[in-house]
This record gives C-alpha cells, sequence and structure tokens, in this order.
C-alpha cells in the first residue's frame, strides 16, 4: 500500500540533531524490517561531530524529506577526515516509494557535491537490494568494489601472553598514523581514516607495537554495547609473521575489557589475507555493501 503526499517538507542541513538521529534510525529499522537489507549512513559518527562542533551551513551532509512532518526519506553525504571523496547512502519509507522522492533528494546532493568539486563520489548499496542496484544503474553508476561486513561470532578471545603490545596514540603519532594509512589505504577500493581529524569521543587508535617498536595501528570505535573496528593494519616489513592475529586479539581483548561483546568490521571482499585473519580470529560475514563510482 501507497500514501498520499499530503504536506511534504524537504530539510537541508550540515549536521543532524538528536532528534534527527532518533527518526533516521526509525525510519532505517523500519525499512530492514520490510527489505532485509542493510544500510551505511554513519550515523553515530556524525552525531558525534554534531556534538562537537559549532552549527553552521559551510557544506550539507544531510537530506531529510517529510510528509506531515513525520520523516519518509532520508539520504546522506559522508566524507571523511576532510576528505576528498564523497558517499551516498539513503533510504524511503516503503509506503512512500515510486514517487520521486529519492531522486530528488538525490539531485540535490549531486548539486551539493558538485560544488565542494569531490575527487570521487561513490554510491552505496547493500548487495541484495534490488531496488538499490536498479537506481544506481539508472542513474549510470559503475560498479568499483565491494565490502563485507563481518561480526565477531566466537568470542572466545582471552590473551594469556602476547608478544604484541597496543598503546593509545597521542598526539605525536599523527605523522606515523598517516605515513601507515598512505601506505595502507591510498588506492582504490580501499577506506581510508585522515589522522588529520581529532579523535572522536568514543573513538581510540592505538598504536602496535613490537618491543617498543610501532608495527601498526588499529582504530576502534566504541558505544554502549557495540564496538566497530576499522583502519587496521601491519607494517610491511612484518607481516607474514602472526602480529596482525595478535594485534587483533589484543584490541579484542581490550574491547572485551570494557564489557563489550559485539564488535564489527568492514573488509573488501578481494582482501583474501584480512577476511582469513578475521575469520580465524572469530568473525563472519553479515552482508555485502557495493560501492559505484559516479561521475559529476
Amino acid at each position: 500500500m501507497t500514501e498520499k503526499l499530503s504536506n511534504p517538507m524537504i530539510s537541508l542541513k550540515q549536521y543532524i540533531s538528536e532528534k534527527d538521529f532518533k527518526e533516521i534510525n526509525q525510519l532505517r529499522e523500519l525499512c530492514f524490517l520490510h527489505d532485509k537489507t542493510n544500510l551505511k549512513l554513519e550515523l553515530d559518527y556524525k552525531l558525534n561531530i554534531s556534538r562537537n562542533t559549532e552549527v553552521g551551513l559551510n557544506t550539507i551532509d544531510e537530506f531529510l524529506y517529510y510528509n506531515d512532518e513525520a520523516l519518509v526519506a532520508y539520504l546522506g553525504i559522508s566524507s571523511f577526515g576532510g576528505s576528498n571523496v564523497g558517499e551516498i547512502n539513503g533510504m524511503v519509507h516503503p509506503d512512500f516509494r515510486r514517487k520521486g522522492l529519492f531522486k530528488k533528494l538525490f539531485e540535490l546532493a549531486i548539486d551539493e557535491c558538485r560544488k565542494r568539486r569531490f575527487n570521487k563520489l561513490l554510491l552505496l548499496t547493500d548487495g541484495n537490494s534490488n531496488s538499490g542496484i536498479e537506481f544506481i544503474k539508472a542513474v549510470k553508476g559503475e560498479y568499483d568494489f565491494s565490502e563485507y561486513r563481518m561480526r565477531l561470532i566466537n568470542k572466545n578471545n582471552e590473551i594469556i601472553k602476547s608478544s604484541i603490545s597496543l598503546r593509545e596514540a597521542g598526539k605525536h603519532d599523527r605523522k606515523e598514523i598517516a605515513r601507515q594509512n598512505s601506505i595502507y589505504f591510498n588506492h582504490s577500493g580501499e577506506f581510508v581514516c585522515f589522522p588529520e581529524e581529532e579523535e572522536q569521543i568514543n573513538e581510540t587508535t592505538y598504536m602496535v607495537e613490537l618491543e617498543e617498536a610501532v608495527i601498526g595501528k588499529i582504530k576502534v570505535e566504541y558505544s554502549d554495547n557495540s564496538a566497530f573496528i576499522s583502519g587496521f593494519g601491519i607494517l610491511p616489513d612484518y607481516r607474514g609473521k602472526g602480529y596482525g592475529k595478535e594485534a587483533l586479539k589484543v584490541a579484542l581483548w581490550l574491547i572485551n575489557g570494557r564489557k563489550i561483546y559485539e564488535t564489527e568490521l568492514d573488509v573488501e571482499c578481494k582482501n583474501k589475507n584480512a577476511l582469513d585473519l578475521y575469520k580465524d580470529c572469530g568473525f563472519k560475514e553479515q552482508s555485502v555493501m557495493n560501492y559505484y563510482n559516479y561521475q559529476i
């Protein structure tokens, strides 16, 4: 059953509010129940930024479509740490589809992306979302790569003894973090975390150390009941020696020390070494997110 638009309104924002966060999550849950597909909206990250940044209107990242004051469609632009790469993902209430709502939000978002002159724009959709894939094909998006969302299933991660230690990164580590990011992530199909960005309240970057020598890094975003791992890498000279597996297990031990037992991460589907590592540590694939290039 489709509903009629009686009092439509579009709201454009730089940041989401607590109210927006709640309403967008409610719409996401409704869409998940209907479609059984996932979205990558980065809402926790965005809310943390809004809490710690002065409100302005330098850029627009949030596109909200209301009907009679109820949120019926949402589109968000994500651009991490001041990068010149944008990501677009969004959704429409099942009862308000095929009315051009998302197309309107998409057109507004593309205008914004053109103003910001992104070097690269990626459109995201769950690999099982037929409607998402068809929309991206209709706007001439070209497939780039896919990521698995993985969740920790085997939660027996006690550490007895390890040659690896994790140290919370400080400001003096920024250059090293930037150097490692350029080694691990600066090529097509990889997610990039930019060290110039200040850590958010619930995020911690750890330097991976072997006998006090820094050999890698790993970032953990904490929430009340879960954790998300990103920005993980081991320097080339130290690979193939089991240090990555040890570092990940130490990270999981630290997460468990906070009484958090739900842990997730994303990994590119073609990255067999990383996939094998995460599976060995008890992670299992939950869903696939497809990324498409869009020419602006």
